[in-house]
Formats: C-alpha cells, structure tokens, sequence
C-alpha cells in the first residue's frame, strides 16, 4: 500500500453505514478527513468514534450552495485535497409513484452532487501540482440488474457510472485517476429493513458489510499513482436480482 499519511480527504454520505466504514479504515492511516451528511448529530458519533484529525459539514449535496459551502470548508480546514470518495445517496421508488420533487431530489442527490463535487475536487487537485489525486465514485450493482421500482435511482446510478467511465480518459494525462465502484446490496440504514433483518441478512449472504466495501475502496486509492483501479462490482453471495 501507498502511505496515506497526511492525504486530505473528502467523504460525502460521511455518516452513512459506508462513509462511516471508510472513515474508520483512512483515519486509522493518518490522514486529514473532512465528512460531509446531512445529520449533524450522526456526523458528531462517526467523529467520537472514529478520532483522528477529523473534520465535520452538515449539508444537503442536492443544494447547490451547500455543495458551495461544503468546498469552502474543503479550502479552510484541508487547504487542499487530494481523494475524493463520493458515497452520499438516497433511495427512491418507481417513477410513477414519485412527485416530481420527489425524483428531482433523488437525482440531484444521487447524480448531480457526484458532478458538482467531482468537478470541484478537479479543480483544486490541478491547484495542488503534479501529484494528481484520486476520485472515488460509489455507483451501484443496479444498473446491471435493472430491478422493478428502481428505474429513478437507475437513472442516476446508470448516470454516475458513465460520468466515471468517460471522465477517467479525461483526466488520465493529468494524472488524476478516478475509480467506480458497484456495490451489491449493503446492509446500511439506506436499505428498508429494520437493523435485525439487516444482520440477518448479512449472516444469510444476501446483504454485504459495509466494511467489505469500505476495504475495497480503501485498495483503490492506496495503490501506486501507476496504477488505475477502473471498476470494482462487489456483491453479496445471494444478489437480489429482480
């Protein structure tokens, strides 16, 4: 592995089940972290716990003057950044039974915060000299799926991974690399099942740790600047698949 140690790092969804396990594993290498979610209180627990040089935002990714004031902070606390891991996202039912609020939230949240923080990460990557940086995108096993009910968080997900495919070949001569990761079903808060089911589900081989793959991600942006982690599809056992 890369040391880590000093990185300024940027989790969106940093209080989430899988914000939260990455956090835990980067903190743990020393490096500078600045989490991003809309809870504030959930965000003090993931900063008890975690320890560290951590750093705290309570935003909403699908205001644009957040995602502003978010980068604001990114300037003042980190002075420059180097990863980027963008795990915030929030569920949605089907089309037909979502408000227009409704799906424009989930796409703003799930797609359009991903470009805007991506975007702005670039920009002071470039600002920070020749070393590049790493952006992390944490897309979705749906997509390949394509389950019944799923077509507005698809839409965003399917989005999310062009977005890094065709962005990758953009910024490969800078040196700025930039890794999709699709996880199956991840026994988080996100998921409409209480925490028991949640565990059990997890002990059924039907839903993922988070842990599995905070680790994964942890293998992409520890690898050296040569070498580009592209894609990573990473299931549970028994993948719901319709």
């Amino acid at each position: 592995m890369v040391d880590l140690s000093g990185k300024r790092v940027l989790i969106t969804g940093g209080a989430g089940g899988l914000g939260r396990a990455v956090a835990r594993l980067l903190s743990e290498r020393d490096v500078r972290l600045l989490l991003v979610d809309r809870g504030e209180s959930e965000l003090h627990r993931v900063r008890e716990e975690i320890g560290g040089d951590t750093d705290i935002f309570a935003a909403d990714l699908s205001n644009r003057a957040d995602i502003e004031r978010i980068f604001q902070r990114v300037d003042e606390r980190l002075g420059r950044l180097d990863i980027l891991v963008a795990c915030a996202g929030v569920g949605s039912g089907p089309l037909m039974e979502m408000d227009e609020e409704g799906w424009r939230y989930v796409l703003e949240s799930n797609l359009a915060s991903y470009l805007a923080c991506t975007r702005r990460a670039i920009e002071r990557m470039r600002a920070g000299g020749p070393e590049g940086g790493m952006i992390v995108l944490v897309g979705s096993i749906s997509v390949h799926i394509k389950a019944v009910g799923e077509s507005v968080y698809n839409a965003a997900k399917g989005g999310v991974a062009s977005f890094a495919e065709t962005l990758r070949k953009e910024m490969m001569e800078e040196g700025i690399r930039i890794t999709l990761i699709e996880p199956g079903a991840i026994a988080s808060a996100m998921q409409p099942f209480a925490p028991e089911e949640r565990e059990r589900m997890m002990r059924e081989n039907r839903m993922l740790p988070p842990q599995e793959i905070a680790e994964a991600i942890l293998f992409a942006v520890s690898r050296p600047p040569g070498v580009d982690v592209v894609t990573l599809r990473i299931e549970p056992l028994v993948q719901k698949i319709h």
